[in-house]
């Protein structure tokens, strides 16, 4: 293990609290995953916890889960999507996870609604409740089916933000991110538009996520990454958005010193975000709009 000087201290393994700026990609969920520069004396694990298990006891039960399900979904799927309506998805989920914890479907979509919230919300405290909440249910999927694409792939977003909301988590996250996104993509399954790339991807890329040894931090393999995202979905605007960001660093003086690569990135952002024909995908109203604001900015840090 490598000893970084800080302030005066020699924390044994450090990693840097940065907000991504994705989606989360679920409606398009990958979005904002922060990790820390934490202290590692102070380290925790991301949770385990999964949820007890349980199972509907008569038709009425049966009829009631149903109901909180098709409720929670609808009020998710209401364009565009806002921190009240999702908030009441997720109590519905909650629900309705109390009556039956076996539904795969449910879970999933549970997940990703705590997901949202664990983004979008202010508060710290609340943003690392919903995530953990969020986890319990992707670990819930899981142990019903070990190889989920929905459950690794929100394992990995979830635990994302509960290391940008409390960074002690934030190794722990890193390894757990890694771990779980590598496996959908070596099954050669894809998720979310090419979701478990573009996660990865900007996850390696991120300039203050250390590199080997000390982390898993790497420019090349974080753009290749993002650049296979795109393979994978070449319209879709969240994966032009990070693989321009990835570019930027690229060409930067400080990297690879190529204009022409800055330029690359630019005409990528105005082609699928900001152009006078660009539109929000289907059901991503609220998304496309933070992307969008994402995009500017970065083309007013590199004019």
């Amino acid at each position: 293990t490598t000893a970084v000087a800080e302030n005066g201290l020699h924390p044994f393994q450090i990693i840097r609290k940065r907000r991504f700026w994705a989606s989360l990609s679920m409606a398009a969920l990958v979005a904002m995953l922060g990790l820390v520069m934490a202290v590692c004396s102070s380290c925790q694990s991301v949770p385990d916890d999964v949820v007890e298990n349980r199972t509907p006891d008569n038709e009425d039960e049966r009829q009631q889960f149903a109901r909180l399900v098709k409720e929670a979904d609808d009020l998710y799927a209401a364009q565009p999507r806002n921190e009240k309506r999702v908030r009441q998805s997720a109590a519905k989920f909650d629900e309705a996870v109390r009556i039956s914890s076996v539904d795969q479907d449910m879970l999933w979509k549970g997940a990703r609604a705590n997901c949202w919230l664990a983004q979008y919300v202010t508060d710290k405290a609340e943003r690392a409740a919903f995530a953990k909440t969020g986890i319990s249910y992707a670990q819930t999927l899981l142990k019903l089916k070990t190889d989920s694409t929905e459950g690794l792939f929100y394992l990995a977003i979830l635990s994302g933000l509960l290391a940008d909301a409390d960074r002690s988590y934030g190794l722990s996250a890193v390894n757990l991110m890694d771990e779980s996104l590598r496996k959908i993509i070596d099954a050669g399954r894809d998720i979310e538009h090419g979701g478990a790339h573009r996660v990865l991807g900007t996850l390696l890329s991120d300039p203050e996520l250390p590199g080997p040894p000390t982390s898993i931090g790497s420019l090349r393999n974080g753009k290749k990454e993002l650049e296979a995202a795109v393979e994978k979905a070449p319209e879709w605007p969240e994966n032009h958005l990070y693989l321009a960001k990835a570019e930027f660093r690229w060409a930067s003086p400080e990297e690879r010193n190529k204009p022409a690569i800055a330029q690359q990135a630019r005409d990528r952002l105005n082609k699928y975000l900001l152009g006078p024909d660009c539109k929000a995908p289907a059901g991503y109203e609220f998304e496309f709009a933070q992307w969008q604001i994402k995009a500017r900015e970065m083309l007013a840090t590199n004019p």
